[in-house]
């Protein structure tokens, strides 16, 4: 059986209600869930930031897991990566520290063994290998908003993409000698400023004269952000549900 753990609930919301997932059981924020019609998958939900090494443990753990697949967002650090397309990570790096002092030389790199059957599934799935592609990320603490620290970032690090819970699953997984692979959506471009937390939290603040809503960002980036995340998750579909009968062993 294959473990789906993912950290972000959005990327595979579409995915669960259409193979009719329910919930199999609850534990310290870690969620289960099970179908009758992709039998082979279990599907574990609550695995955002540092608590993705704790939902790989737990998930690794079940006797009937053979493989963790990881499932979650990432922003963009270079221009050829577009919103809303899925990579499946091949090289892995960590940034620690506070993001103000973050250098080349606070980088850790974390070995990823090659799956040459989530390779081809990919290309199988997409043949222009533009839309799910393979390619490099780093996890940080903090996901850089400004798009000159993104550039600057993936200028410097040599990489793709960035997020905030890739590494916690490679080292549980590796610990546990469980093969894995790290997939994202890519949600937000290189060239965005836009935080959505920062947007949540501007949208709810009113001029007391004008009732104007002040936001920090325009609401471009955010409407790009939401359809980023809405065919960033079909395209994540396409991928889970292959998973379901994939063999590792080819």
């Amino acid at each position: 059986m294959k473990g789906i753990l993912t950290s972000d609930t959005k990327m595979v919301r579409r995915f669960l209600k259409k193979h009719h997932f329910s919930v199999s059981s609850s534990k310290d924020r870690y969620i289960t869930y099970k179908s009758t019609e992709l039998t082979e998958l279990v599907v574990m939900t609550g695995a955002a930031g540092q608590r993705a090494y704790g939902g790989a443990r737990m998930l690794g753990g079940m006797s009937e897991v053979t493989f963790i697949a990881s499932v979650g967002t990432a922003a963009a650090l270079v221009k050829t990566v577009r919103i809303g397309s899925v990579m499946l990570c091949e090289r892995l790096r960590k940034l620690e520290g506070d993001m103000a002092l973050w250098s080349p030389s606070s980088v850790g790199e974390l070995k990823i063994a090659k799956l040459e059957p989530m390779e081809m599934l990919f290309r199988h799935i997409d043949e222009s290998e533009r839309k799910l592609f393979t390619g490099s990320m780093v996890t940080a603490p903090h996901i850089a908003t400004n798009s000159n620290m993104r550039a600057w970032l993936g200028r410097r690090l040599g990489v793709d993409a960035m997020d905030q819970d890739a590494s916690y699953i490679a080292l549980a997984c590796s610990e546990m000698s469980i093969p894995f692979a790290i997939i994202r959506g890519i949600t937000s471009q290189e060239s965005s400023n836009f935080s959505l937390s920062r947007y949540r939290a501007g949208s709810s603040t009113r001029s007391a004269k004008s009732k104007r809503v002040i936001t920090p960002v325009g609401i471009f980036d955010y409407i790009k952000f939401r359809l980023g995340v809405r065919t960033a998750s079909t395209r994540m579909d396409q991928v889970l549900t292959r998973i379901n009968a994939l063999s590792l062993h080819e």
